[in-house]
């Protein structure tokens, strides 16, 4: 994938073909701005010049960033950035953007977080791996759980290994964040942290008492406690916010 430690491995999809087919599961169209994750040798930064109004491609190698520059040396709608993602402070302004990025998988995590609690970004498209995919919709864990107020998550394909060059050893998915209204209110980020944090270690006691439990179970309409829909997880969060009250 597209580069943001230069030490990581790195697997380029680089048919012209496939990145078209990638790109047109997107919405980004003519009046986008886009951040781009780590430009690689531009493979799909010279795609996306084409289809978005404007492109801020945000690569931390700097043998990749002249790569970059020297492949779309005549657009005049892209600024490439030599940086690391994790350091990037993305705009916080009124102007609107999509992130894209096919992203490292040693580093997802940070990479997920970034977007999620420290961008704007209304659509983010990104090539991850599968298993790391699956995790973010798991509410048995405390990241899917932390990820579920903020966004939206869609899979949009599965990316076979021999669209990659070198190939990699796992399978990978390009997947859809669609940022939502927040469903926890700011102040109220850390109580639902530790709230969760006690949720999927299955400290109950340390939550509710007996009777609460059982009410918070009632009124989430759960049948069972080990499958959990977010939706669910809410509500018993918004109930044990009553009982603390």
């Amino acid at each position: 994938m597209n580069s943001v430690n230069p030490k990581n491995s790195q697997n380029f999809i680089t048919s012209k073909k496939h990145i078209h087919d990638i790109l047109s599961r997107t919405n980004i169209g003519k009046t986008d701005t886009v951040i781009e994750i780590g430009s690689g040798k531009g493979h799909f930064t010279r795609e996306l010049v084409k289809i978005c109004d404007f492109i801020t491609a945000v690569e931390i190698d700097s043998k990749f960033v002249s790569i970059t520059q020297e492949s779309i040396n005549k657009a005049k709608n892209i600024q490439v950035v030599h940086a690391d993602i994790l350091n990037y402070r993305f705009p916080k302004g009124n102007q609107p953007y999509k992130i894209y990025g096919n992203i490292p998988y040693n580093i997802s995590t940070k990479i997920i977080k970034k977007i999620v609690f420290e961008s704007a970004a209304a659509y983010s498209f990104l090539i991850v791996e599968e298993g790391f995919a699956k995790r973010l919709i798991d509410y048995r864990r405390a990241f899917g759980l932390f990820l579920f107020p903020e966004v939206d998550i869609k899979f949009l394909r599965r990316i076979p290994r021999d669209y990659f060059h070198p190939k990699p050893k796992v399978d990978s998915v390009f997947i859809q964040l669609t940022r939502k209204e927040s469903e926890i209110h700011s102040r109220d980020k850390d109580l639902y942290q530790h709230f969760v944090y006690k949720l999927v270690n299955k400290e109950y006691r340390k939550l509710f008492t007996k009777n609460q439990f059982n009410k918070a179970l009632k009124h989430a309409k759960v049948t069972n406690i080990d499958r959990l829909t977010g939706e669910q997880v809410l509500s018993m969060f918004h109930s044990y916010k009553l009982f603390q009250s």
